[in-house]
């Protein structure tokens, strides 16, 4: 699990892309350590505890989160498809597009900047690319959040082992 002395990831430190990895209920990073995992609708990321709670349907998405201290993450759709999502972390918003309508690759952006991809792969792991912006346009904990969120909604394994 990641540990606070722990170097920081691509998006914490200068703005080199780095690519993160689920595989199943563990994320790991581009050096092969676990730095999340999902147990139990419990997400486990940086010395916090998040409750996910999430309705998985194909006219409906929504995903809710609650952070250890109370802090709600939410991701719902924001048109009649899964294509366009939305999340509220805390007060930042991210909007998560698709970049085709064939494709489940996702761009995320907070405020118009580019913050991350997300790319689902028809073996169920899913890749999430980071680095394109700095920490304050994408704490660590959203990152995580995000990316949880998507495997949810995107990945071909539908629903992970808990």
């Amino acid at each position: 699990m990641v540990d606070a002395q722990r170097p920081k990831a691509g998006i914490f430190g200068s703005h080199t892309e780095e690519t993160w990895v689920w595989l199943g209920n563990e994320l790991f990073d581009e050096s092969g350590e676990v730095i999340a995992d999902v147990r139990s609708d419990v997400l486990y990321v940086d010395r916090e505890r998040l409750l996910i709670e999430s309705t998985p349907g194909t006219m409906r998405f929504r995903c809710r989160a609650t952070l250890s201290g109370g802090e709600v993450y939410t991701m719902t759709q924001s048109s009649f498809t899964v294509g366009d999502l939305t999340a509220v972390c805390g007060r930042r918003t991210y909007s998560l597009k698709r970049v085709s309508p064939w494709r489940k690759e996702r761009l995320i952006t907070n405020n118009g900047v580019e913050v991350a991809r997300l790319r689902p792969m028809t073996s169920g792991k899913v890749e999430f690319i980071v680095g394109t912006a700095g920490s304050e346009a994408l704490p660590f904990v959203d990152a995580v959040f995000l990316s949880w969120a998507c495997v949810l909604v995107d990945s071909a394994v539908r629903r992970p082992k808990i």
